[in-house]
């Protein structure tokens, strides 16, 4: 037999899959000088672990520039071991240039006692910018107010990427040094005057969230303006849109800014954000500071952008701190080009709030895959609609949501539910005493389960993206559909979603079934069909 012989070091490094162990560091140190698998080679020593750390340093006391400062990056790779941040420290005042930058940034990672004196002794000794520039990112990670006079002063340096870091890292100081303050949104206020309010739902649903938002007290001039979105004029307290259970969330839209060729995307979202719109809206519901995070409506990160905009806002309306971690605002920014506009861009910015304690579904204490949500349990109650002498059955129980939100929207006689999956009825049986609701729950299957009475089935079958390519799931909906048709007595309703409308339209009205009411809705990534029969 043909023995092959492993393959080296340097082409074993390169696979992701690669575990050294202790008796290959010294190997891998010397791979560091080598480009083409320098960070292989150092990515691999971060994967033997910290039993590293002793060889690593013994070669660094012999090593000679470029090693030097490739070995102390490998280091860095242990900042949670004592012993590497002493390192580290000790490399701040290393001969070699390279080694002091790596080992500058590196303590970037390390919040501990010692840390940003050495930074800012770092920063007085080598006043090159390539170092001022690494020990400002890292006193942003890891500094104090005690950082903000020098990294103000580099801000205003004559290097503009230095003044572009240092800028930054004191916006990150100063934001960590304010949380000590924690803002929070009080959903009890009422702003002083009319606010304007998108609320949003699935797609499908803006006729139910617009019939719900027109009944609430503290809400006017209730009008669909696009799929998914309903925009309404709140006269009362923030908390009046929680009267809406088949909402997903609002939002306070601000007046649109126009982005020409020579304007900056930054410029715009400032204008808007510190507009005296946006200054009512955060006067009127923040207690404590203003603190935002941006997000862009395409799904977008835009890092270099959103801190461009954080600077822009921080120059108009210093009392707004940019803080991603503990916002109480989100800033919500849309880009478009509106037809016949071919020299400018829309820019619509809208303020969501986020430190906001949304109790509407407070019942919900678990959860099971493919579940309903609430909100969209909530559209299917209120398409089946309240008769006080209802018998519901929910026969793909799940987590109980479509229970739940049926007993909450008003007078029922009983309420059923069934499932095969035992783990589902214990969480249904949970979600439904949280919210107080009383129900009989019974492991059965949903084509030969028939409970008495029943004037209402109520459910979500199971659907899903896998649906369109189950064939076994399309006729157990289609046998469903005649057994429902079966179990209703006279007047009675089946109301739930339909993956295969059409096929189910088929299937439905051959049972003896009358379609009364349908929409589409969106599913999260598929489109599927609300639906209430009646049986004649």
């Amino acid at each position: 037999m043909e023995h092959r012989r492993p393959p080296a070091l340097r082409e074993r490094v390169r696979d992701p899959g690669f575990t050294p162990s202790v008796r290959d560091v010294d190997a891998l140190v010397g791979l560091l000088v080598d480009d083409d698998v320098a960070k292989a080679a150092e990515r691999a020593i971060g994967r033997v672990g910290e039993s590293a750390l002793p060889t690593l340093r013994a070669h660094l006391e012999a090593a000679s520039p470029p090693l030097r400062a490739r070995i102390v990056r490998a280091i860095g790779r242990f900042k949670e071991d004592d012993r590497a941040v002493e390192v580290l420290l000790a490399a701040l005042d290393d001969a070699d240039a390279k080694t002091r930058r790596n080992a500058a940034i590196a303590l970037g990672h390390v919040r501990r006692a010692g840390v940003e004196d050495a930074l800012l002794r770092a920063w007085g000794k080598d006043t090159r910018h390539e170092m001022r520039r690494s020990v400002a990112a890292s006193l942003g990670k890891v500094g104090t107010a005690r950082a903000l006079p020098v990294l103000r002063g580099a801000a205003r340096a004559g290097d503009a990427e230095l003044s572009r870091i240092a800028e930054r890292a004191s916006m990150m100081i100063e934001r960590t040094e304010s949380r000590a303050q924690r803002g929070r949104v009080d959903a009890e206020r009422t702003a002083d005057d009319p606010v304007e309010v998108i609320t949003l739902a699935r797609r499908g649903v803006e006729e139910l969230l617009a019939d719900e938002l027109s009944r609430a007290v503290g809400i006017t001039s209730v009008h669909i303006v696009g799929a998914g979105r309903v925009r309404v004029e709140l006269v009362g307290a923030m908390n009046a849109l929680f009267a809406a259970r088949t909402m997903l969330s609002f939002r306070f839209p601000l007046r649109t800014e126009w982005l020409s060729r020579d304007d900056r995307l930054a410029d715009a979202i400032a204008r808007a954000v510190t507009s005296d719109p946006a200054r009512a809206i955060f006067g009127a519901w923040t207690v404590g500071p203003v603190r935002y995070r941006i997000a862009y409506a395409d799904g977008s990160h835009k890092r270099a952008a959103t801190w461009d905009t954080a600077r822009a806002i921080a120059q108009l309306a210093p009392e707004l701190v940019n803080d991603p971690t503990t916002s109480t605002w989100e800033v919500v920014v849309e880009v478009s080009t509106p037809p016949g506009q071919r020299h400018a861009a829309a820019v619509d910015v809208a303020i969501e709030p986020r430190a906001l304690e949304d109790s509407r579904f407070a019942w919900r204490r678990g959860d099971v895959p493919a579940a309903s949500h609430p909100t969209l349990a909530a559209a299917l109650a209120r398409v089946a609609g309240v008769r006080a002498d209802d018998t519901v059955w929910d026969p793909f129980v799940g987590s109980g949501a479509e229970l739940v939100e049926r007993a909450l929207l008003g007078p029922y006689g009983a309420l059923v539910g069934s499932d095969l999956d035992p783990r589902a009825l214990a969480v249904a049986g949970e979600n439904l005493a949280a919210a107080g609701v009383e129900a009989s729950l019974e492991r059965a299957d949903a084509l030969t389960h028939r409970p008495a009475g029943v004037t209402l089935i109520l459910t979500n079958p199971p659907m899903g993206r896998r649906a369109s390519r189950d064939a076994g799931l399309r006729d157990l909906l289609d046998g469903f559909i005649v057994h429902a048709a079966s179990v209703l007595r006279r007047g009675g309703r089946l109301v739930w979603i339909a993956p295969w409308p059409e096929r189910a339209r088929d299937v439905g009205e051959r049972a003896g079934l009358a379609l009364e009411w349908a929409r589409t809705v969106d599913m999260g990534g598929f489109d599927a069909e609300m639906q209430r029969w009646t049986k004649s």
